[in-house]
């Protein structure tokens, strides 16, 4: 009988997460101080200037998620929450999930 994997994600996931989180909040925070000081104005043109800034890292983050496999449950489900939107796994990227959980049920069922 096969040993069960490990539940504990790598630190590459863990750290992933953390920063798409924190990367996430700032873009927010951004988003509504460049309302708040009204888009056309300096302010507002700084705001909109670091989004774009965060909106690449946020997406260096997904693809580095993307190219990674997920060698455990705990894995696949950070890698879920990265590379949804609104909780359904986002087109581009359903294939990286699927594979990964496939990967997962063939080693299980071996």
């Amino acid at each position: 009988m096969p040993q069960p994997r490990s539940q504990t994600p790598r630190d590459i996931f863990t750290t992933a997460l953390a920063d798409w989180q924190r990367a996430c909040t700032t873009h927010a925070r951004h988003d509504r101080r460049a309302a708040s000081a009204g888009f056309a104005t300096a302010t507002g043109h700084a705001h909109l200037a670091a989004m774009t800034t965060i909106a690449t890292r946020i997406t260096a983050i997904e693809n580095h998620i993307a190219r990674n496999p997920a060698n455990n449950r705990a894995e696949l489900q950070i890698k879920i929450a990265i590379l949804s939107l609104d909780g359904q796994v986002r087109p581009e990227f359903q294939k990286t999930v699927l594979d990964d959980a496939m990967r997962m049920i063939a080693e299980a069922e071996a």
